[in-house]
């Protein structure tokens, strides 16, 4: 299979595919938002935002943030082969990528270029524009959020927007983030919370504080997002295992609308 992924022309076919399917389901998803003023307000203050969202909900990302009204977005991924199928969907939405990812502890000497990403990521920003992040990705734990995305805000002055995201319908893979793919023809939901940039000079215990203030509200925005729906909760709230499509009966879903 890796040795497949290394085709040109196969990551080409499954990212365009990807891509197609994703934003079919965006167009039949009947959309609805909370907290969206407030967000709006950073849109046209034109200035530097990181924006987040668990890697559990990485596959509706690209349905939130609206090209042409608010700051161009990019996208971190990874260095592997898959990293690159996930560049062209990326792409195929209007995103710029960064390319890079941590090492894993068990191999730190391996370099996957984490540390010039990171540097590519606060040139971007201070440019006036946006970064998307998964705070607790590309490995977990699910829903702990690291420093990475807070220390981008902190040394650039960029505004944190916390977007937690649901569909009532949704497959779940058998990950270790329970990660969750749309279905279509379904009711979704952006729950959007906007918190201040980190100041620069905060002590180790005052950025911990900090750091566990975004944590709860990012989880917080993506409870509420299920909630909207009528969807099971996430990894916080109970996850579920396997891969299966999960829906709520008739009357199970009136009761939520």
């Amino acid at each position: 299979m890796k040795d497949m992924l290394n085709a040109g022309w196969l990551q080409t076919v499954l990212g365009t595919l990807i891509a197609w399917y994703l934003k079919f389901c965006y167009a039949t998803t009947r959309w609805q938002s909370e907290g969206r003023e407030e967000v709006e307000k950073v849109w046209k203050g034109n200035g530097p935002v990181v924006l987040m969202f668990w890697h559990e909900r990485l596959h509706l990302g690209h349905a939130s943030w609206p090209l042409g009204i608010a700051q161009p977005v990019a996208v971190l991924s990874s260095t592997s082969k898959f990293g690159d199928i996930i560049a062209r969907v990326t792409g195929s939405f209007g995103r710029h990528t960064i390319r890079g990812s941590s090492a894993k502890k068990s191999n730190m000497s391996k370099d996957k270029r984490g540390a010039q990403a990171f540097r590519d990521m606060l040139r971007w920003i201070r440019d006036g524009k946006c970064a998307a992040t998964t705070p607790d990705g590309p490995r977990g734990p699910a829903r702990t959020m690291t420093d990475g995305s807070l220390k981008l805000s902190q040394m650039t002055g960029a505004q944190l927007v916390c977007l937690g995201q649901s569909t009532r319908r949704f497959a779940e893979f058998n990950t270790w983030d329970h990660m969750r793919l749309p279905l279509p023809f379904t009711r979704g939901a952006m729950v959007w919370r906007v918190l201040p940039p980190v100041p620069a000079d905060l002590t180790p215990e005052a950025f911990e504080i900090r750091r566990k203030e975004a944590e709860d509200t990012l989880s917080e925005a993506t409870d509420r997002s299920d909630e909207l729906v009528g969807a099971p909760k996430g990894v916080a709230g109970g996850a579920h295992t396997g891969w299966e499509d999960r829906y709520g009966s008739e009357a199970a879903q009136e009761t939520v609308q």
